[in-house]
């Protein structure tokens, strides 16, 4: 009886004596390293993709600083005068002879206008009218008040001077035209096909000095 009861009670633990002892299977454990491979490269990739989009901020803002640092060295060079206050003071002083000097031009030919019949216009349009082959003229002072007028021309025979000059008295606008003095003088080899050269110099007016030529 306790024999038997021995035996069956060793059998009745054997089981569980002898059962071994599991806590993950390989397929778990498969999965769990699948899963954890899966997670290792999402974590990869968007820790790359978040860098890079960290690297092209970080070069936009190098962009738009070295846009804001050029910018204000144009700004600094525009703002800075290249040219001392003396060399500032001399241009604007040239500047306003010159302003001066248009605004004297600018009087005399609206003086100019209140007498078209002998002003500069109409001398002028008298000279070009006046016109002789052989005889062209190379310098012309008009002066302000009429009748003042000086010029420096050329003839191919020194016959057409006379001829040209009382021609002058038959424009209306030249008719009170008065030559102080006359000067003529045989031409250069360089002044060809010019024979002579002649000026004529109204009151207080002269042709500009010419240079010879060489």
């Amino acid at each position: 009886m306790n024999a038997l009861a021995m035996e069956q009670q060793i059998n009745l633990y054997q089981p569980i004596l002898g059962a071994e002892k599991r806590l993950f299977s390989a397929r778990t454990i498969g999965s769990a390293l699948l899963l954890l491979a899966v997670c290792l490269v999402g974590l990869s990739a968007y820790g790359s993709r978040r860098i890079g989009r960290i690297e092209h901020e970080v070069d936009e803002v190098e962009r738009r600083e070295t846009a804001n640092i050029a910018m204000a060295q144009r700004v600094g060079a525009s703002v800075r005068p290249a040219e001392s206050m003396e060399q500032l003071e001399a241009v604007a002083k040239n500047l306003s002879a010159d302003i001066g000097a248009r605004l004297r031009v600018l009087d005399i030919v609206r003086r100019d206008g209140d007498s078209p019949a002998t002003g500069f216009a109409a001398r002028l349009e008298a000279l070009a009218q006046r016109q002789l082959d052989g005889v062209w003229l190379t310098a012309i002072v008009v002066g302000s008040a009429e009748g003042r007028l000086a010029m420096r021309g050329a003839a191919s025979d020194p016959k057409l001077v006379p001829a040209y000059l009382a021609g002058l008295a038959d424009q209306p606008a030249l008719r009170g035209v008065q030559f102080d003095r006359l000067t003529i003088r045989r031409a250069s080899g360089a002044e060809a096909p010019a024979q002579v050269i002649f000026e004529a110099d109204g009151p207080g007016l002269a042709p500009p000095k010419q240079e010879l030529p060489k």
